[in-house]
């Protein structure tokens, strides 16, 4: 009787080691996902803005501007969302404090959308600072580090930026030929990073 009893024991919790390992197997682990790079993004237009899809990596042509083909848009340094006052779609945005790196997870809120008050993305003290005169490199546009874009598209996905770089060709801005005016790379050229995650979670994590 002790042997059946113990049969049935090993029984029980084989069952339930089988049920558990079943459990387990159908919570999907969070996959890394691959940055993409964007480099010398023109917006040098004093008139249109550059407009851009994260789910595509492209340009979206100026025509489209009133879709919601594109989710953010650059003319020098001010950058809008399609949304609010700056378009028919429903982006929204904020900037946080980390390493793009370290950040996996979008905010849960937070979010602006453009508005006559403001962009939901602030420039000066924002993602850059301006130099001015009493700091070297003089009358440069820096972008601040530790500083993430966090956005949801025009259609509601989680996307997180890093700029890296407001002159052509990505320089390095504390050399000597990039401190004279003279022979600084031109302004109003883009680089920056992101990772665009398609399946409407707010996972971020990065290969």
């Amino acid at each position: 009787m002790k042997y059946l009893n113990m049969i049935t024991y090993v029984a029980l919790i084989s069952l339930l080691m089988m049920i558990t390992g079943c459990e387990e197997s159908t919570v999907d682990p969070i996959v890394a996902l691959d940055a993409s790079e964007v480099s010398n993004l023109d917006a040098v237009s004093p008139e249109n803005f550059t407009l851009f899809s994260f789910a595509n990596n492209v340009v979206v042509d100026n025509s489209d501007s009133a879709t919601t083909q594109w989710d953010i848009g650059f003319r020098g340094t001010t950058i809008i969302l399609n949304s609010g006052v700056s378009g028919l779609g429903q982006a929204a945005g904020q900037m946080v404090n980390g390493i793009f790196e370290e950040l996996e997870t979008a905010p849960t809120d937070g979010y602006a959308q453009d508005s006559e008050s403001a962009m939901a993305i602030l420039g000066s003290g924002g993602w850059y600072t301006y130099t001015g005169t009493t700091s070297v490199p003089n009358h440069a546009i820096l972008p601040n580090a530790g500083k993430i874009l966090v956005l949801k598209t025009a259609d509601q996905k989680f996307v997180k930026v890093e700029i890296l770089s407001y002159y052509q060709g990505n320089p390095s801005t504390t050399t000597e030929e990039f401190a004279d005016l003279a022979t600084r790379p031109a302004s109003r050229y883009y680089t920056f990073r992101f990772i665009f995650q398609p399946d409407g979670t707010g996972n971020l994590a990065t290969e």
